[in-house]
């Protein structure tokens, strides 16, 4: 079921490609004299009336959209239920059950308004309460997207069939419902700007320097509804994304990124709409991490002991995962692990980045303090050493059988066959081309700062232990030239 405008869009597009379109949204343009002037930042808007529609009919068209695409069984999704163990007449009776029915529309509607988006896999969950990974038939209905603003609704479909101008299309109607509609009237602008962004790499994704044109597109539109609305929380929020949006997509420069936080701050400091603790921490986030690319290692302690503090990072990470999904790497935390990619965890991170920098400028007390107060800085059995002063032989064992099963589990995935495990990664680790080559990078430079710290600081029991692993699992030989080159100077030195 498609919208008019859709379906005479569609039209055009499958006669004369994007041109076609664009001189019939022109032609409505012209016909349309209610609006304000349109600035043709993504070409010529559409006018939100052609496609906002009210809650019954936005009910109706995503319901019986879904139920035409979704709501039966091909041959291809039975072959993958079989697999599950679900026979056909159970799966055809639960999708009957849901599809026509009054309660399986509401849930339905329930579920979209609530996450703004429905897709096969997700439906599948709904209904069965499994999720399950669903490879979708060509030609077949991808997405389905619903925003309310207001007392409207915005709806929208992505099909398998000219995906490109689908999402072009929904590109669109963002684009036009920022031009044409007032930022109080907008929730969730985060979500719909991400949506935006997906679309927009899927429609572009064959033009050269995507990133730089979709960041100055994003900023002049932002500029004309800035001056096209007056001071709300909406238009915080929007200029919120746009930083975290130049943060994402910096390559290296984050000089733009510095500019709109200084901006941001100041203008938002002293209104009726300061900026909240979470967005603090944000802001804290990207200029810890922009601070680290710059070497600059009094910001990066400033910084990273403030989002320490009261665990601030901690405490706001999953409601700036759920608004910036791409913004906080959130692998589940290993405590019991200390070879590992730091990267994949934002705490761990955090911890790996700061311990760094504390060890560049000889705060090796600092150091020491992070790793008594916190686990995932090392691992808890190192942690333990610490706080318990547990130097024990028993103890040492357990560290060690920690590492041969971080190694087990990095080559094989598996906790069986730890010996040839082991053996395969003392062969492979310093190969460019090994699987776990980065990961052995950075656990290595990582021990290497605790093991500093801990030499510095007199730890001496654990010092002699940790080196003892390294030099059997992790040895990479300039990463530990420098540390014997660290050690000389410092013994010289007293």
């Amino acid at each position: 079921m498609l919208l008019d405008c859709d379906e005479q869009l569609f039209m055009a597009y499958k006669r004369s490609g994007e041109k076609g379109t664009e001189k019939v949204l022109s032609t409505w343009s012209e016909a349309e004299n209610k609006l304000q002037a349109d600035p043709k930042i993504l070409g010529t808007a559409l006018s939100p009336n052609l496609f906002l529609v009210n809650e019954e009919i936005a009910m109706n068209i995503a319901f019986s959209t879904a139920r035409k695409y979704w709501g039966h069984v091909t041959t291809d999704t039975q072959a993958f239920f079989d697999k599950q163990g679900m026979d056909a007449k159970f799966v055809h009776d639960r999708l009957n059950d849901f599809f026509y029915t009054q309660r399986g529309k509401e849930i339905f509607f329930e579920q979209l308004f609530a996450q703004h988006t429905m897709d096969f896999e997700r439906l599948i969950w709904l209904i069965f309460g499994k999720r399950m990974q669903i490879t979708m038939p060509v030609n077949e209905l991808q997405t389905i997207f619903l925003y309310k603003l207001n007392n409207e609704y915005f709806v929208h479909m992505i099909y398998k069939e000219h995906t490109l101008f689908w999402h072009w299309l929904f590109m669109k109607k963002i684009y036009s419902l920022f031009i044409h509609k007032p930022l109080e009237q907008f929730t969730f602008i985060h979500e719909m700007l991400g949506h935006f962004e997906y679309s927009a790499r899927k429609t572009y994704a064959h033009v050269n320097n995507f990133v730089n044109n979709y960041k100055k597109i994003l900023d002049k539109c932002i500029t004309y509804v800035d001056n096209y609305n007056s001071t709300c929380l909406e238009k915080k929020q929007l200029h919120l994304y746009q930083i975290v949006v130049h943060y994402r997509l910096a390559e290296g420069d984050n000089r733009c990124v510095k500019s709109l936080i200084t901006a941001f701050e100041a203008d938002w400091r002293y209104s009726m709409y300061a900026l909240t603790e979470k967005e603090k921490v944000l802001i804290a986030y990207l200029l810890f991490h922009i601070a680290h690319q710059e070497k600059n290692d009094e910001l990066v302690i400033q910084y990273g002991e403030y989002l320490l503090e009261d665990e601030r990072l901690n405490n706001y990470a999953i409601e700036i995962m759920l608004e910036y999904k791409e913004l906080l790497p959130n692998r589940k935390p290993t405590p019991p692990a200390i070879i590992k990619n730091y990267e994949l965890n934002f705490l761990e991170n955090l911890y790996a980045i700061l311990l760094d920098h504390y060890v560049r400028t000889e705060r090796y007390q600092e150091g020491l303090t992070l790793l008594k107060e916190h686990k995932l800085a090392s691992n808890k059995k190192i942690h333990a050493a610490l706080v318990q002063k547990n130097y024990s032989n028993e103890h040492f064992i357990a560290i060690e059988a920690y590492v041969q099963q971080d190694i087990a589990l990095l080559v094989n995935n598996s906790l069986q066959h730890i010996g040839l495990s082991v053996d395969e990664w003392r062969r492979n680790y310093r190969l460019p081309e090994a699987s776990y080559y980065f990961v052995a990078q950075s656990a290595s430079l990582h021990i290497l700062n605790i093991l500093k710290v801990l030499f510095v600081t007199e730890q001496y029991e654990l010092f002699e232990k940790l080196m003892e692993i390294y030099k059997k699992y992790l040895l990479i030989d300039d990463h530990f030239e420098s540390l014997r080159v660290f050690i000389s100077a410092y013994v010289e030195q007293e």
